[in-house]
């Protein structure tokens, strides 16, 4: 196979790939993002999992999108149309539906949120294969109406709500714009000011949070119904639910956060790169939690040395020379870098970057979830 056919790093575990799409309705939540009356809360959700064989045809990226769809709602990556149907033409390294490995009896979950609006689950395979591959069964959850694309079982699209997503960045806007971008992170008085004015003025953000927590819990719960009615070689059965790890890029991260303090169920938590919205705030935090940030929003690293000050154990790394989407595949596309796109991703290496993150993922879920040891001279030692 020839390396021009894929962009995506090569996955470092020792596991084949699958992938499986499933849609689940919570019947007991009303769709409070529609006017529609009736509507509940159906969720899109993609599994990565560990595998010992491969299939026939490798996965194309971005196959449950189409390419005009994906240019219309992601021009800030690429204004090419063409750029997206390329996209659509390299091949991944999983297969749909194929049998999940039979190397160990239970793996581990890991509960995934993508991003606010410009989440979308494929945007993140370079970080879910690599899990998969080591292991793990990734579980994305796309949240509909706070995110630009979300698919439903009956083939339709649903488009981000617009009004809700407007006011959301108008109020993120307000608070950046009465706070300087560097401040004195030594005057307690500042940075406590900084971090209130988040936490009562991005109202939207925090809704959201609070709502994909509830998404996500309906989604183990509804999975651990299927794990208890489905046979041993089923993908569902081989979940591990006394071993569950959350991860979430951007207000995804804060997802991450506030269902890592919330549900007992959860064992170990990653954000990556966002302000922690929710109730970790002023609480102790008894589980392991890593912050990874980028170098975009130095306001939300003083506020969150703040809201995890009472978070143990606790890790908080920095990614030199990077921007907020370091986190998602577009900092790897396969297109020469521009102004516009160094402005999303950052001017560093993205190659070693992306390698370093997932890295560091790999490294902690393996201590926390399946205590492995880590290498102390790879792993940064606690904040």
């Amino acid at each position: 196979m020839s390396q021009t056919d894929r962009f995506l790093p090569t996955p470092t575990g020792k596991y084949s790939i699958g992938t499986k799409n499933l849609f689940l309705t919570d019947l007991h939540r009303n769709e409070k993002l529609t006017l529609k009356w009736g509507d509940k809360r159906a969720l899109q959700i993609k599994i990565w999992y560990p595998a010992d064989n491969k299939g026939e045809h490798e996965n194309l990226y971005l196959k449950d999108y189409s390419g005009t769809l994906l240019w219309e709602n992601y021009k800030i990556f690429n204004d090419d149309k063409q750029f997206f149907d390329s996209l659509k033409k390299y091949k991944t390294f999983s297969f749909e539906n194929i049998p999940v490995s039979k190397k160990e009896d239970k793996f581990p979950i890991i509960i995934f949120s993508p991003g606010y609006y410009f989440g979308l689950d494929d945007f993140y395979t370079a970080q879910m294969e690599n899990l998969a591959s080591n292991g793990y069964i990734v579980v994305s959850i796309t949240h509909p109406y706070d995110q630009v694309i979300a698919n439903t079982a009956e083939g339709n699209v649903i488009k981000i709500n617009k009004v809700r997503m407007t006011k959301a960045y108008y109020q993120w806007k307000k608070v950046e714009f009465l706070h300087k971008k560097n401040p004195d992170s030594s005057n307690l008085k500042q940075t406590n000011r900084i971090l209130k004015a988040y936490l009562r003025g991005m109202k939207v953000f925090d809704r959201s949070v609070r709502l994909w927590t509830q998404d996500a819990q309906f989604v183990l719960d509804s999975l651990n119904k299927l794990s208890n009615i489905s046979p041993q070689d089923s993908l569902y059965y081989r979940m591990d639910f006394s071993k569950i790890g959350t991860l979430g890029q951007s207000v995804g991260g804060a997802v991450s956060g506030q269902l890592c303090y919330v549900d007992n169920r959860i064992k170990a938590g990653i954000n990556l790169d966002c302000f922690q919205f929710g109730d970790i705030y002023g609480n102790e935090m008894k589980k392991p939690f890593m912050l990874l940030q980028s170098e975009s929003y130095p306001l939300w690293s003083i506020a969150n040395s703040i809201i995890y000050s009472k978070t143990s154990p606790f890790y908080s790394i920095h990614i030199a020379n990077s921007r907020h989407f370091i986190f998602s595949d577009c900092s790897i596309f396969p297109v020469k870098i521009n102004e516009k796109l160094k402005s999303l991703v950052g001017e560093g290496d993205n190659k070693v970057n992306v390698k370093l993150i997932n890295e560091y993922m790999i490294e902690f879920y393996n201590y926390y979830l399946k205590q492995i040891p880590f290498n102390t001279n790879k792993f940064l030692i606690n904040n």
